[in-house]
């Protein structure tokens, strides 16, 4: 049986004439607007109240292989994307089974509701190609011009974005994997191993555990950075905590050796928090002071709260920073560490307030030394 053009299991079938569709695309076309939108670096187009393009700037016309605007005015996105499913129906984009699940039609809906909306839309195109696609991010705002209630929308390419973060899923997953086949490797080994031998094979444990550390430590940061990380939480003593990182990093504490220890003020307090993230942060903080103190100096642990209830875990060094890296010591990409670093405060900064909520800040003045802090909301 063949389905009618009204026909629709999402959004309405009907559509404005070619005639109006002209009418509001030559308004848009004399309006400030459109000169506006023509320089934007984005694929931008407006659509009516039934979803129809009424206007298209050049970057979303070279998208879609049209040669000019003319070609898609009427048209709704999917169709003039070429999706495969906008020619499942006579009604064509919107109203198929599979638009009920489309990311740009989902925020055209908002736009049309009033609000801003922001989508990703995967769409299988209709080409001489066995199979191409499209993985767009869609941003939708409501618009007015004249009597008519618009719809702008701009489009994305972000396949390249996408296929870079399967990779790193990828690589992540079969390194860990391969670090542990090591780990598991060393383990039989030692067994076998005399006495007077271990302690060799013991530095390189050490070594295969920087090496898991650091993996895990970027993929943490790409995860957090991307908003995908999921939080743990857990209870912990900070005392305990402080203890346990003041042995764990005595490993980065190389010859000619600092003094690593904890504050014997620092109290016992019972905090609620991501201790995977936590210790990252801290970490990271230790290996930084270490590497900023001299021969003999000392690198302090400690944490202290306050009545509220909030918690501060602190590092501390003698050392005191150049003025130039005291401004710019958060920013993304920065470095005093050659080529290649610049994620570590930074990416502190991200893990406590994307992860736990609080701040990481320093202090850094003559006479004082450096001292980073970690707050966390009680």
């Amino acid at each position: 049986m063949q389905e009618e053009a009204t026909t629709t299991y999402f959004l309405p079938a009907e559509r404005l004439g070619q005639d109006a569709i002209n009418r509001i695309a030559k308004e848009i076309a004399v309006s400030p607007a459109a000169l506006s939108l023509a320089l934007v670096p984005l694929a931008v187009t407006i659509l009516n109240d039934t979803r129809q393009i009424v206007y298209a700037n050049m970057r979303f016309v070279r998208m879609v292989g049209a040669k000019a605007q003319e070609e898609i005015l009427g048209k709704r996105l999917g169709e003039a994307l070429g999706c495969a499913h906008s020619v499942e129906l006579p009604g064509g984009c919107g109203t198929t089974r599979f638009c009920l699940y489309c990311g740009a039609a989902k925020a055209i809906v908002k736009g049309l509701e009033g609000e801003s909306a922001t989508q990703e839309c995967s769409i299988d195109r209709l080409t001489p190609a066995p199979l191409e696609a499209l993985n767009l991010q869609v941003w939708t705002a409501p618009m007015q011009q004249g009597q008519h209630q618009l719809v702008l929308s701009s489009a994305l390419d972000i396949a390249h974005e996408k296929a870079l973060r399967n990779f790193e899923r990828l690589f992540f997953h079969d390194i860990l994997n391969a670090v542990s086949g090591i780990k598991g490797i060393h383990d039989l080994i030692a067994l076998e191993l005399p006495e007077n031998q271990v302690q060799d094979l013991d530095l390189l444990r050490r070594a295969i555990n920087d090496i898991q550390d650091i993996v895990e430590t970027q993929k943490d940061f790409l995860t957090v950075e991307a908003r995908e990380y999921q939080h743990v939480r857990t209870r912990l003593d900070t005392l305990e905590l402080l203890h346990y990182l003041a042995a764990y990093c005595q490993s980065f504490n190389h010859e000619p050796k600092r003094v690593l220890c904890v504050d014997p003020e620092a109290p016992s307090i019972d905090v609620s928090s991501d201790a995977r993230i936590i210790q990252r942060i801290m970490v990271n903080m230790v290996k930084n002071a270490l590497e900023a103190s001299g021969p003999g100096e000392s690198v302090t642990l400690g944490c202290e709260g306050d009545e509220a209830g909030d918690v501060a875990f602190w590092v501390h060094n003698p050392a005191v920073m150049p003025e130039e890296t005291r401004m710019r010591l958060f920013q993304r990409g920065f470095t005093t560490k050659g080529v290649g670093r610049g994620f570590g405060a930074y990416g502190m900064r991200l893990f406590a307030r994307e992860c736990l909520d609080g701040d990481v800040d320093f202090s850094s003045r003559p006479g004082e030394g450096t001292r980073f802090f970690l707050r966390l909301p009680g």
